[in-house]
């Protein structure tokens, strides 16, 4: 298949990226009926649905995504990120290249998460170095960003005894609310909040808590739009509330496609220009 006869989805820049994760699979059964069968979902099972819809999109795309750091002091820091992912059975593969600026570009990450054992690799252009992130080191900063490595791939939520709490909206969406209470004892969480919406099992917001009880960092979804049947992630930011310290991301430019060679997901695809 030729690329150009790719389903192309092209999603407008100036869409104000301050969020992750949101969208919705239509329900046709009726209120009572529906209302009925999500009173009887285990917090399990309804984590189980939303990671099945692929919130953190590994299901077969390439991406380009507008990044914007912001300080306490309002300074941002703008950044031109390339993401591809690809989806098999239950391995699934993501590759990040940041484009510019000049301090960051060519450095690549590559995620592996093969129905649950995880592999990350990180390649430093300036050292000319590739690194297995493993470990604690799961729990630094992603590249600066206030994305931990450990976030990318939802380990402390899949990893992680979960219970349901009482259902609430956001904003005019019904919500399923599930707290997660990671497993790791390298996780750098006690606990998890998660808002899923019902109509999609997609999280419109995620709170991050230590143990004890403050909260540490907040992800908030602002939009997503349907592309070929798939809900994407248009706007989504992630608040560290300690450092005062925000990450925007604006998707650009989307295509949706489940052809990307697989040579673009192993480590040596890092050091390649």
């Amino acid at each position: 298949m030729s690329y150009s006869s790719h389903r192309r989805a092209r999603i407008a820049a100036l869409c104000t990226f301050a969020v992750l994760i949101a969208g919705g699979a239509h329900v046709d059964a009726g209120k009572g009926k529906k209302k009925s069968k999500d009173a009887d979902l285990t917090a399990d099972q309804i984590v189980q649905k939303m990671i099945d819809t692929d919130p953190l999109g590994y299901g077969g795309a390439e991406a380009r995504i507008a990044m914007a750091l912001v300080n306490d002091r309002n300074q941002e820091n703008k950044r031109k990120v390339l993401m591809r992912s690809r989806k098999d059975g239950d391995t699934r593969r993501l590759f990040v290249r940041f484009l510019s600026p000049s301090d960051v570009a060519g450095t690549s990450f590559l995620g592996l998460d093969d129905d649950g054992d995880r592999t990350q690799w990180l390649y430093l252009p300036a050292v000319s170095k590739t690194r297995r992130i493993s470990g604690k080191q799961r729990n630094g900063a992603f590249v600066g960003t206030d994305y931990s490595y450990a976030d990318l791939d939802n380990r402390d939520i899949k990893d992680a005894t979960k219970t349901r709490r009482d259902d609430e909206k956001v904003g005019k969406q019904d919500c399923f609310v599930v707290d997660a209470a990671p497993s790791s004892k390298d996780s750098a969480y006690a606990k998890v909040s998660l808002w899923i919406a019902k109509d999609s099992y997609l999280p419109l917001r995620i709170r991050f808590y230590d143990g004890s009880g403050n909260e540490l960092k907040r992800l908030t979804v602002q939009e997503v739009k349907k592309v070929e049947g798939r809900w994407v992630i248009i706007e989504s930011k992630m608040v560290d509330l300690k450092r005062q310290h925000t990450t925007v991301m604006k998707v650009t430019e989307i295509d949706i496609r489940d052809d990307i060679p697989l040579e673009q997901f192993e480590e040596r695809a890092l050091e390649r220009e």
